[in-house]
Formats: structure tokens, C-alpha cells, sequence
């Protein structure tokens, strides 16, 4: 029983002291009950710089959703004639918020993004300024995005087309190639209509004639106007992902067919006008794509062409990767040799040491007969 008394007396903490006299700073005082803050200043710094960071967030949080919706608003009109569905403006993160569209004859949906700075972490600003600075090509500027899926599936438009077009602004033309694999089936184009701030991507120039010469489609009405060239990053018109397959082909039930109209974030009344014309170009290209017989049979040919052999080298290069990583078959000699090892394995002392004299015995006379051998030569 003494022994128990011992550990209990040794693990009982000391009587409550009472608090210092010495203290002449604001204090709360309920009972026995007495609280110091000048006693916590670390806690307190602490308690203040998260305290500051949440309220950054949420106030950050609000001011881009509100930013978001503002943006928004003036393509609303557009969109709403355009499309039976049309969500509510969802959030993903502070700094990017989405809008899904649907009901409309030859767009499957529309997925609408907008890319905004990220008010709400200071950590993710600095970064995201730091980069801007160390790395040219790196963009921060903020984006909408209206990416339209025409077709998705074996049958989803699959077979038509006019391949892999885009007009992309100079000064993001390095990161666009980088982030997009499609990217690399056009070849840089010179035309007189396209300004000089920005580059034309086609894989065969039937493909710019009939998009920029069709009546109806607008292209190059509104490329030609200076301010809505200015709020234009890129015009996509692709059949092919922007990740290059990491294992073979692309399953037909993953293909689609696609019109990225990539905008900066407009800042004035021309520039919200300009985007609106914009969006209305991506409709009617969207529209055009829908007939038939748009290229000239040889040149839609050689589009079907490139795809299969794009195809057929994937395939070779997902096989010579499978290929290399597989486990590699036992020759005969390796598999004689693991045998040996196994039996020796088996073997005592004696065996093995009997066993080693024999073949030192056999070395013996396989060099004594290529003595005798090489001198009858």
C-alpha cells in the first residue's frame, strides 16, 4: 500500500500557485479563475496571423465569385438563346469557377471556365507572381474559357472534320504548345488576315480557307477588328486530346471533337463586346463542322491518313515500353546454371569439396588435350 501511496504522490502535480502580485497589466479575473494576456503575447501573434489568413480567404473567396459572376453576366444572353440547360455558376476553389451548358443541335455541351488570380492565399500569389517572374512564358492572366464538345464516341462525328486549327496569341504560344499534345499535328501558317500578334496552326491550308471564307462563320471579321483580336488567347478546333496517350490509342469511347475559345477576361465595354462576338464565332464554326463534304476528298484523305499513323505509332511505342518492362525469358545456359546452384545448395561439405575436385580433375584434362592438340598442329 506504501508503495502505491509513492507512485501517486511522484505523478500528482503540484498545488496551484498563486497568481504573482507583480503583475500590473490588464487582467480578467471570474473566482478562482484569472486570465493574463501579456502573459500569451506568442499565442496571441499566433491566434492573429491565422485568424488574419482565414478572413483573407473568405474575403478573397467572395470577391472572386462575385468577379466571376460579373464577368459572366454578359455572355449570359448569349448563352440562354442558345442552349435549353444552362447551371448556376459553381465554384472550384476561390480562384476558378464553372458553368455547364447543354441543349443545343450540334454541341453536345459546354463547359465555361473562369480563371481568376488567387486573391484568397497569399501563399499561392506569391507563387504565382514569383513564377511570372523567374519563368517568361509562365501566364497570369486571368481567362474564360467556352470549351464546346461537338461529338464524343465511336459515334460522335468521328470520321469528319477539319482536324486540328488554331489562331493563339504570340506571347502565350509557348505555353499553349507545351500544355497541348494536338498542338503538334498543324504546322505554322502565314496568311495576311491573321495579325501579327498572333499565329495560325493548320494542318493543311483548305482547312484556313474554308474557316475564314465561309459565309456566315466570321472569323475573319472579328480578327481583323483590333480589339477583339487583343481579348483573343486561342481559337482550338481539335479532334484529338490535349494529353498525348500514354498507352496506345485513344479508345474510340474516349475521342471527341472539340472548339476551345480561350479569352482573356475582359476589362471595358469594347472588350466585353468582343468576347461576346467571339463566342458567337465558336457557335458558328460549331455549326459549320455539322455539314458534309466540307474538304476536298483528297485532302480529308490525307487528314484520315495522319490519324492512323499517329495511331500506329503510338501502338509500336505503348508495345516496345510493354516490351522492356516485361520480364525477360531464361536461355538454356542460365537455366543449366540455376539448376547447378539449386543441387549445390542441397550438397555437404564433403559433397561439395569432392564435387569441386572433380571439376578441377576435368579442367585439368581439357587443358592437357588442347596442349597435346596444339602441338601436332
Amino acid at each position: 500500500m506504501s508503495g502505491l501511496l509513492k507512485v501517486l504522490s511522484a505523478i500528482t502535480p503540484p498545488p496551484a500557485q498563486p497568481a504573482a502580485r507583480e503583475y500590473d497589466g490588464w487582467e480578467l479575473r471570474w473566482k478562482m479563475l484569472v486570465f493574463r494576456p501579456a502573459m500569451f503575447k506568442f499565442e496571441g501573434v499566433v491566434l492573429g496571423v491565422l485568424a488574419g489568413y482565414l478572413l483573407l480567404y473568405f474575403i478573397g473567396r467572395f470577391v472572386n465569385m462575385s468577379r466571376a459572376k460579373s464577368t459572366i453576366k454578359p455572355f449570359e444572353k448569349t448563352i440562354d438563346s442558345q442552349f435549353k440547360v444552362s447551371r448556376d455558376l459553381l465554384s472550384s476553389g476561390p480562384s476558378l469557377h464553372l458553368l455547364y451548358s447543354t441543349g443545343r443541335r450540334n454541341v453536345l455541351c459546354m463547359h465555361s471556365t473562369i480563371t481568376l488570380t488567387p486573391l484568397h492565399d497569399i501563399a499561392s500569389l506569391a507563387i504565382h507572381y514569383g513564377k511570372a517572374i523567374i519563368e517568361p512564358a509562365y501566364d497570369v492572366s486571368e481567362t474564360v474559357l467556352f470549351d464546346l464538345t461537338l461529338g464524343r464516341g465511336a459515334d460522335g462525328l468521328q470520321g469528319e472534320g477539319l482536324g486540328v486549327w488554331a489562331i493563339a496569341d504570340k506571347s502565350a504560344m509557348r505555353d499553349i504548345r507545351e500544355k497541348r499534345w494536338d498542338l503538334t499535328f498543324p504546322r505554322l501558317h502565314d496568311s495576311s488576315i491573321v495579325p501579327v500578334t498572333h499565329a495560325l496552326f493548320a494542318e493543311h491550308s483548305d482547312v484556313t480557307d474554308v474557316l475564314m471564307k465561309t459565309s456566315g462563320v466570321g472569323v475573319s471579321d472579328v480578327l481583323s477588328d483590333p480589339k477583339a483580336a487583343s481579348v483573343l488567347k486561342y481559337l482550338l478546333v481539335t479532334d484529338q486530346p490535349a494529353r498525348r496517350p500514354a498507352k496506345g490509342p485513344l479508345p474510340a469511347k474516349f475521342r471527341s471533337r472539340e472548339i476551345l475559345l480561350c479569352l482573356y477576361k475582359p476589362k471595358n465595354a469594347a472588350q466585353v463586346e468582343a468576347a461576346k462576338a467571339w463566342l458567337q464565332v465558336a457557335l458558328n464554326i460549331a455549326d459549320l463542322e455539322s455539314r458534309p463534304n466540307l474538304l476536298k476528298p483528297d485532302v480529308a484523305r490525307k487528314l484520315v491518313k495522319t490519324r492512323q499513323q499517329v495511331d500506329v505509332d503510338l501502338t509500336s511505342a505503348y508495345s516496345k515500353e510493354v516490351a522492356e518492362d516485361a520480364p525477360k525469358e531464361e536461355t538454356a545456359e542460365e537455366r543449366r546454371l540455376a539448376k547447378k546452384k539449386a543441387e549445390r545448395a542441397q550438397m555437404s561439405e564433403k559433397e561439395l569439396k569432392r564435387l569441386e575436385e572433380l571439376e578441377k580433375k576435368r579442367e585439368m584434362r581439357k587443358m592437357q588435350k588442347r596442349g597435346i592438340k596444339g602441338g601436332a598442329q
